[in-house]
């Protein structure tokens, strides 16, 4: 059974995510401005995730976990975001995003499965949104510059 202050915590998350959204949404410019994304795409698409963790938030089933295993899991979680950054430029962004989130999904105790589709649908999803969308160009790496031909 969740002690009173356990729930109070899960609910005051829960508001959290569901004020600064909906404040987010408020603020942001329009999203499309001359039929082309504009300025307030980002936002927009930013606050739409925070609604979707304030509505998908799980109860919790049991007791929290130890104190021990959160710390273990912020710190790969640091460490995989600090590694997506050092690689981003040598190795690429597609890389990059692939191990970086590969490990952040291990480390949070994804199964196999979700640790491979996860990365891969967000890289799909810059791909789609970033490059070809806002036509904004990705750090690609090294490598193409290594190809004979290049």
């Amino acid at each position: 059974m969740l002690s009173p202050s356990d729930l109070i915590r899960r609910h005051t998350l829960r508001a959290l995510f569901l004020l600064v959204g909906i404040l987010v949404l408020t603020a942001c410019p329009p999203a499309f401005s001359g039929g082309l994304p504009g300025p307030g795409l980002w936002p927009r698409v930013t606050a739409g995730g925070l609604l979707a963790c304030a509505l998908l938030l799980p109860a919790p089933k049991k007791a929290e976990k130890a104190d021990r295993a959160r710390k273990r899991e912020a710190f790969i979680l640091l460490a995989s975001g600090l590694l997506w950054t050092a690689l981003l430029v040598p190795a690429g962004w597609a890389a990059a995003t692939l191990l970086a989130g590969f490990i952040a999904c291990r480390g949070a105790g994804c199964s196999l499965k979700e640790c491979v589709l996860l990365p891969v649908l967000l890289c799909l999803l810059l791909e789609v949104g970033v490059v070809h969308l806002l036509e904004w160009p990705l750090p690609e790496g090294l490598l193409p510059t290594l190809l004979p031909g290049n």
